[in-house]
């Protein structure tokens, strides 16, 4: 072990030459100041041991060469002599010491002769007391010298085999400056590893990884190890162990640091995970470990060295190779280790190289190696062992993702088998009932053979029957067809008796000026035609489905019967406010056209725009020419089609708006024909529409007659005719209803109708008996009846905005309007409008058409009926205020308004305006609503209760006539006695004696 802490490699000794003069003394006055020795004095290599008295004597005397010329001789010698002279020059109280600058030393022999011949033996070595080879306190052996101004002394050295001595001389305290000085630049160095120890001993307290406790072992036997090898340990502690346990304990520390070394590059380089056929070589390093044990017991130095530089051989080796292996694999930690381990093992093994006399052992690599490559391993491998942590806390988060994904997994399998189970139990239970079942149905089965028998007999007769049935219904359907064609070609026929006696008769009208046309006559052909249309186009439907309707195309100026088409509409336009233009580029246009078909195809198209659009609004009709085809296009500027209705848009009897709220009717029979007509054409149609935008509806018609059959050309085009345009339902007349008369009694009715020609004939009908005002829509309707006080409304169920369903929702939650009867007309019949209607509070329901005597007499009883519900309530507050049962939403408020009176009874302040806020009514909407009720005032309702409770007070005795009086609110008694005698019909005073008298 004395070799192991040597800092400091020796340099070749220069080659010897031949005998050389003594060399001249050294001449020491310099107390700042270390004398260097090495090549001061002379040498002597010997292969036999020699006495110290043999070394003095003349024949060997002569023997010692300066040390500048020895050479190879003195390497391979077994004993080495120096010798060095000293002169003193300096004050005689000064302190010279000899310093060999070693920290071990197996025993060296210092022979001070002085002047006067005495001589003084000093032996320096590790089995010594440190206080016997250590004149001052440092790491490395020292000896006073006794150095008399002008005297020449003496040094003889006696070196063992294989050590080098490099003495020098200095004064005490300068010596011992330089020593400190050292000694500081030692301390970063172990405070870097005493910081590293610290910091990875915290981390293992944080983490509790096992690879860092290994570190820690590691970092800290290897601190002992440097701390014993530079010779700060005996420097410390100076009478502590020498000898053979100083041996002992250098080799355990040793063998602690390579084994926990090894046992901490395992744990950083996972070799048993990645280097799992390798790993028999770290686990025999760990056994190689302890071998430096063995070397304690051998006295040889040569061979003690053996013990202790193969294992540190054999684990540098190791280990490099290890990280090596580890870094092909990819592992990123391994880096760190090479960087580090690579330094420090490489120091490692030239130093012990260098105590083998392999390497050289001088420079500052061979002195300071160690210590530089230490340092930055510890620092490496703690950046190693922090991405090593890194990465095990990223795989640890993979893995526990991956785990909560399998458990995830896992679980989803487990739900899924969980459910497989309970199928599998249904399935098991179904398949039991199943099976007894199927025994219940076997023993039926022998019982039922025979009747099966027979059935299939009676089936086999059904099957001739349904077949018979079939042809029956196939002919029952073209009869059908037939039966509804020829309908329609009969209805043609009373209707036309209809229409051509009506016009006759507005035409007579319009030349006798006797008397105004009646309005009844133009409404009847208006709907006349309008029902003459419909039945032609469903005429048509039924032509196209049976396949009866065919062309009878011929050359056509398209351009000129597009103007005349549109031309016919032009009045239509300004009555409905709605501009209309042609547009087109051509003079004209030659297309095989049948012209009463394409008048149909023009006129819906026409119609539909101008139904559409409101007013303000514009249609543009243009016509061109493109790719051989006719391209007529109708657009306007309407509400337009929503995009899901589009596609449906052509469909027979499909409407965009089928609620009881749309603006407009129609029977979804129109594009559907002009559709079918087209077809027939065999030209296409297509719409482009955005809601609130408008609608364009494109015609393209082929050129030529090559499309056509020859059955379906004609030679020459009839003269057409403009298109046909009857009035249409949707332009609104204006309201023309006859003032009402301020002093008339009749019963106020209140239509609300957006058809205005139904509008106006119900208005006609009811004009005789009723007062009667009209609305155009159900939200008209409402902001009338905030000025008004209808005693009945009549509604239509389909209306814009605000259907008859609504209005009568929105009349029953209002308890102004709560009271008011409401007659619902609507021309759908079926059960479930009616039973909605009546669940929202209509008190009539009539079907279109009806008879204007039946609305009459409805709307009579209904009146008559609340004109007897009003004296009804009359009577009920006259007779007991707090009786009347909660039946309905009137009764409700009037059970409210009595409370609320009841409640300021003997307030004398009571007044009209403060009850109307007490009800949130107005004082007008507070009369209205109890002058309908009640057929009284609101000052009459109030004095009734009062007076009501005043008669139950005295028949109870409460109290003198005054007194009552004043209790029920009467603060003049005279006035409480004139209105008691008119409504009992008797003085307060003779109402309290006759229930005297009856009690």
């Amino acid at each position: 072990m004395k070799y192991l802490l040597l800092g400091v490699y020796l340099c070749l000794l220069t080659t010897l030459g031949a005998a050389a003069p003594r060399p001249d003394a050294v001449v020491v006055k310099d107390t700042a100041r270390v004398y260097q020795l090495r090549n001061q004095g002379s040498v002597l290599a010997t292969n036999q041991p020699l006495a110290f008295a043999q070394v003095r004597s003349a024949s060997w005397r002569e023997r010692f060469v300066p040390v500048t010329q020895a050479g190879a001789p003195v390497s391979a010698a077994a004993e080495v002599w120096l010798r060095y002279t000293l002169i003193s020059a300096g004050h005689p109280a000064t302190h010279w010491v000899l310093s060999t600058n070693t920290e071990y030393m197996d025993g060296l022999d210092v022979y001070v002769v002085q002047a006067s011949g005495q001589v003084q033996h000093r032996r320096m070595s590790n089995a010594l007391p440190h206080q016997q080879t250590h004149t001052l306190r440092t790491r490395h052996f020292n000896l006073g010298l006794s150095l008399p101004p002008g005297q020449s002394v003496t040094v003889y050295l006696k070196v063992p085999s294989g050590q080098v001595v490099y003495p020098a001389v200095a004064e005490q305290a300068h010596l011992l400056q330089q020593y400190r000085e050292a000694d500081w630049a030692m301390g970063p160095y172990f405070g870097i590893l005493l910081a590293l120890l610290a910091y990875n001993l915290l981390l293992y307290f944080s983490v509790r990884d096992k690879s860092y406790l290994l570190y820690v072992l590691y970092v800290g036997f290897f601190a002992v190890l440097q701390f014993d090898m530079t010779g700060y340990w005996r420097q410390v502690w100076p009478n502590d162990w020498s000898g053979f346990a100083l041996e002992m304990r250098q080799n355990v520390v040793l063998a602690c640091t390579i084994f926990f070394g090894t046992l901490t590059a395992r744990a950083f380089l996972d070799s048993w995970r990645l280097l799992p056929r390798f790993d028999w070589a770290l686990k025999a390093t760990l056994l190689v470990a302890w071998l430096p044990l063995l070397g304690a017991f051998f006295s040889n130095p040569d061979q003690a060295i053996w013990w202790q530089a193969l294992p540190a051989l054999w684990t540098c080796v190791v280990l490099l190779v290890a990280g090596v292996l580890v870094l092909r694999t990819g592992y990123r930690p391994a880096r760190y280790y090479m960087a580090g381990w690579t330094l420090l093992l490489v120091a490692v093994a030239n130093f012990y190289l260098g105590l083998l006399g392999i390497t050289p052992r001088s420079g500052f690599w061979a002195a300071h190696g160690v210590h530089v490559a230490s340092a930055l391993e510890m620092l490496l491998l703690s950046f190693g062992f922090a991405d090593r942590i890194n990465l095990a806390k990223r795989d640890k988060e993979l893995a526990q993702e991956a785990a909560m994904q399998a458990l995830q997994e896992k679980e989803a399998a487990q739900s899924q088998a969980l459910v497989a189970l309970r199928e599998t139990q249904r399935a098991q239970e179904v398949a039991l009932v199943v099976s007894r079942e199927n025994e219940e149905l076997q023993e039926r089965a022998n019982h039922e053979l025979a009747e099966r028998a027979a059935e299939l007999q009676r089936a086999y007769h059904e099957l001739h029957e349904s077949i018979r049935t079939s042809h029956h219904l196939q002919e029952l359907d073209e009869l059908k067809t037939k039966l509804f064609t020829n309908i329609s070609h009969e209805l043609r026929t009373p209707l036309t008796l209809i229409i051509s006696p009506l016009e006759q008769l507005l035409s007579e009208a319009r030349h006798t000026t006797d008397a105004p046309t009646p309005p009844e006559y133009a409404l009847m052909l208006r709907n006349a035609r309008r029902l003459l249309q419909l039945i032609n186009q469903l005429l048509d439907v039924a032509r196209l489905e049976a396949g009866q309707m065919h062309l009878a195309a011929a050359p056509t100026d398209m351009v000129r019967t597009v103007r005349t088409g549109v031309s016919s509409f032009e009045s239509l336009a300004v009555s409905c406010g709605v501009g209309l233009r042609f547009e087109t580029k051509l003079e004209n246009l030659e297309v095989y056209l049948d012209a009463d078909q394409f008048d149909k195809i023009l006129y819906n198209l026409l119609g539909n725009a101008l139904k559409f659009t409101p007013a303000g609004g514009e249609v543009v009709v243009s016509l061109g020419q493109q790719a051989g085809q006719a391209v007529l296009r109708v657009q306007d500027t309407g509400v337009g089609i929503p995009a899901e209705h589009v596609p449906l848009i052509f469909d027979r009897f499909h409407q965009v708006d089928d609620t009881h709220t749309r603006r407009h009717g129609g029977s979804g029979i129109g594009l559907a024909l002009v559709k079918e007509l087209v077809a027939l054409h065999r030209g296409n149609i297509r719409v482009l529409s955005a809601l609130g935008e408008g609608s364009t509806f494109v015609v393209e018609l082929p050129l030529g007659n090559a499309h056509l059959q020859a059955h379906e050309l004609c030679p020459a085009a009839p003269m057409s005719s403009a298109v046909a345009v009857p009035l249409p339902d949707f332009i609104d007349q204006p309201d023309t209803a006859l003032p009402v008369a301020p002093a008339d009694a009749r019963p106020l009715v209140l239509v609300v109708e957006d058809n205005p020609e139904v509008r106006d004939y119900i208005r006609t009908c009811l004009a005789t008996e009723f007062r009667v005002r009209t609305a155009n829509d159900g939200a008209q309707g409402l902001a009338l009846l905030k000025d008004l006080e209808p005693d009945l409304i009549v509604s239509d169920l389909m209306m814009p905005q605000l259907d008859g369903l609504e209005l009568c929702r929105r009349l029953r939650a209002d308890e102004q309007t709560a009271h008011i009867p409401l007659v619902l007309l609507t021309a759908r019949a079926g059960d479930e409008t009616r039973l909605t209607s009546f669940g929202l509070g209509a008190d009539e329901y009539l079907t279109k058409p009806f008879q204007p005597a039946e609305l009459r007499a409805r709307i009579h009883n209904l009146v008559q009926q609340r004109r007897l519900l009003r004296q009804r309530f009359g009577r009920a507050v006259t007779l007991q205020p707090r009786d009347i049962a909660i039946t309905s939403a009137d009764e409700a408020f009037l059970n409210r308004a009595m409370a609320v009176v009841e409640q300021h009874m003997a307030n004398t302040e009571f007044s009209v305006e403060q009850f109307a806020d007490e009800m949130a009514l107005s004082r007008v909407q507070l009369h209205r609503k109890l002058k309908a009720l009640t057929d009284q005032s609101t000052s009459e309702f109030v004095r009734t209760v009062r007076l009501r409770r005043a008669a139950a007070l005295l028949q109870a005795h409460a109290g003198n006539v005054a007194e009552v009086a004043e209790a029920v609110g009467f603060s003049n008694l005279s006035y409480f006695s004139k209105c008691f005698r008119e409504l009992h019909q008797q003085s307060p005073s003779e109402y309290a004696t006759q229930a005297i008298a009856a009690s």
